[in-house]
């Protein structure tokens, strides 16, 4: 099945590649810079993951949509002029990378990494769901943090219950005028009262001591969380939000598969952010690469654009 996915996901993405195909050399720059774009934006975009536009924050750090155009027209012009345009791409990509300064954190952010499994996933143990909140909590207790990031979905299911269940927590960071971000899952009802476990929001809550604001991932896993014309899953959120206002920063938040992706990323950076929040949950991956591909994809994006990067991972 592995394989199969794979493949699929390998032809839909040279789609655009075989529709634009030209053997005109004048007209060969226009069609792989439209092949690129294709790839990177809805729908194609869903699945777009390993584009060239990463590379972006690598090649021409701090310089934002320019950067961008610097990749895509790198891309598209070394097929017209194959010695030319590498040269002249080192030669920007040195040049921003020695004017470049990495941003510091804002001062009081911090983010805790857990060890908690699959605690509370697919099939819940609820001794170890209970044992990894009364963790998270004692975690809140002892910090002096203004902003505590925790990962992805190590609350499976963030209700009225679990509210009253945090009430000394929520009340602890009340009390120092700080907030919690961290990773839960959102029943979704199924009718007017009932809700399940099959069906939730993937999301990021921001708790302080006057408002709660969410966080709803944009692009889930594909079939794994988002699955099309089940009525189960994560939905797709295509067009949500994609900041929050955290303390005296604008938020921007990628959620796990997100960070494998253009599209979110470009989504949230016309709402200006100030800070990348990145929060995964990959104890189901752990021992392969793919945490560290998604940290260095959603790094070289806050290169480029200049942005701090607060990240958290439940392993």
């Amino acid at each position: 099945m592995g394989v199969l996915l794979c493949l699929g996901a390998a032809t839909l993405l040279a789609i655009p590649a075989a529709l634009l195909f030209t053997r005109n050399r004048a007209r060969l720059p226009l069609a792989i810079a439209g092949m690129f774009l294709l790839t990177a934006i809805p729908p194609l975009g869903i699945i777009g993951w390993g584009s060239p536009f990463l590379s972006a924050g690598v090649l021409f750090p701090g310089t934002a949509w320019l950067g961008l155009i610097g990749v895509l027209a790198s891309v598209a012009l070394v097929g017209r002029f194959p010695l030319l345009t590498p040269a002249l791409t080192a030669i920007l990509a040195l040049l921003a990378n020695s004017l470049y300064k990495p941003p510091p954190l804002p001062a009081g952010w911090q983010a805790i990494n857990t060890e908690f499994g699959g605690a509370g996933q697919a099939d819940p143990d609820f001794l170890a769901e209970f044992n990894a909140h009364e963790q998270m909590q004692e975690t809140i207790s002892r910090s002096n943090a203004l902003v505590l990031l925790f990962p992805e979905h190590v609350v499976t299911q963030w209700t009225e219950a679990t509210d009253a269940f945090w009430s000394k927590a929520l009340q602890n960071l009340a009390e120092r005028h700080a907030t919690i971000l961290i990773g839960v899952g959102l029943p979704r009802l199924r009718g007017p009262h009932f809700a399940d476990s099959s069906r939730y929001y993937n999301a990021l809550l921001a708790r302080n001591q006057d408002s709660q604001t969410i966080y709803y991932q944009r692009i889930p896993v594909p079939l794994a969380m988002w699955k099309p014309l089940t009525g189960d899953g994560v939905p797709l959120n295509l067009f949500g939000p994609g900041t929050l206002q955290v303390q005296n920063q604008r938020a921007s938040v990628l959620i796990c598969y997100e960070q494998l992706l253009v599209w979110p990323f470009l989504a949230s950076a016309v709402e200006h952010p100030t800070v990348l929040i990145t929060a995964a949950n990959d104890y189901w991956a752990k021992g392969t690469t793919i945490p560290k591909i998604q940290n260095v994809s959603a790094s070289s994006l806050a290169r480029l654009f200049r942005l701090p990067v607060l990240s958290a991972v439940n392993e």
